[in-house]
């Protein structure tokens, strides 16, 4: 996304980071003859008191291999918007997207970073050309490049959609479609993908919707219905929209009992193939990666996946 370089050299690997206030999450990604091997997978506490300065100082003495790095927003952090493209040249289209989304963003454009990415030609006559654009405040852009500033190969700043697809990507059967749903602490998000192309997403506010006091083996569960409904809802609008079969496949992240109470409930509600996402099956893993530490560290594990060596 928010590529901070024009140096983009090829590499063997790649760095994923995911900074939360009080930890930081790292991948290591290698690629091999096409083969991708996760090669390390930890979440590091950091002391939230002590802002970038300790955030850099934890990164400094991770022993990081000299890779290139990306690091990921945090969900309050950015806004996603679909909007349609302005007619102008590719070099004038990030200023011109930026008073597009003046309207669409709950802060002060001029406080963004902006930054755009294709999706396929949507089905829709007499409709222009549509993208998504990622505004960013700037204050979380700048605070990931402070806790990075001692690492020179830090080269993209990404968001939690893309490192989704990455994943997606790699699931077995996505040349068919999949509906990847990631399901974290205050927020769900889900992706629609075919092969490697991402085609749609959105994200669900989960304390807007209503959580139920019905205990499953662990405790309370979050009441899936409005979930299913904007699944559907995604759904319905890739099939409208997208000249593509209708996707049947969903992965949900392991999020503990939660997760399973949501697969349990769209195996019922959809009758689509619903399974559980396990990066084991996604990476080459010479330790197999726990549900917990495959939690912590998804979003880590997607940035690592990047592909790009440049910046929309």
């Amino acid at each position: 996304m928010f590529g901070l370089f024009k140096r983009r050299a090829s590499a063997q690997g790649r760095i994923g980071i995911a900074m939360d206030r009080e930890s930081v999450a790292i991948a290591v990604v290698l690629r091999d003859a096409g083969q991708l091997r996760l090669t390390r997978c930890e979440v590091l506490a950091v002391d939230a008191a002590g802002g970038p300065e300790a955030m850099a100082a934890i990164l400094r003495s991770a022993g990081l291999p000299h890779l290139p790095i990306s690091s990921v927003l945090r969900t309050d952090d950015y806004q996603l918007a679909l909007v349609e493209a302005p007619d102008v040249p590719p070099a004038e289209l990030r200023a011109a997207m930026r008073w597009r989304l003046k309207d669409a963003i709950d802060f002060r454009v001029e406080d963004a970073v902006v930054d755009v990415f294709d999706v396929p030609a949507q089905n829709r006559g007499g409709h222009g050309r549509m993208m998504y654009a990622v505004a960013a405040r700037r204050d979380a852009v700048e605070r990931c490049a402070a806790a990075l500033s001692a690492s020179p190969a830090f080269d993209v700043v990404d968001v939690p959609e893309l490192c989704l697809r990455n994943i997606a990507s790699g699931l077995p059967g996505v040349a068919g479609g999949i509906a990847l749903l990631h399901l974290g602490e205050v927020a769900a998000t889900v992706i629609l993908v075919r092969g490697t192309t991402f085609y749609f997403a959105r994200q669900m506010d989960l304390q807007a919707i209503q959580r139920t006091a019905a205990a499953k083996d662990s405790g309370a569960v979050v009441d899936s219905t409005g979930i299913v409904l904007e699944l559907q809802r995604s759904l319905d609008y890739y099939e409208r929209h997208f000249d593509q079969p209708p996707i049947t496949r969903i992965a949900v992240s392991n999020c503990g009992a939660h997760a399973l109470a949501l697969m349990q409930d769209l195996n019922r509600d959809t009758g689509f193939e619903v399974t559980a996402l396990d990066l084991n099956s996604v990476l080459q893993c010479a330790v197999p990666i726990a549900p917990e530490t495959q939690a912590a560290c998804l979003m880590a594990v997607g940035a690592a996946m990047r592909e790009e060596h440049r910046s929309l």
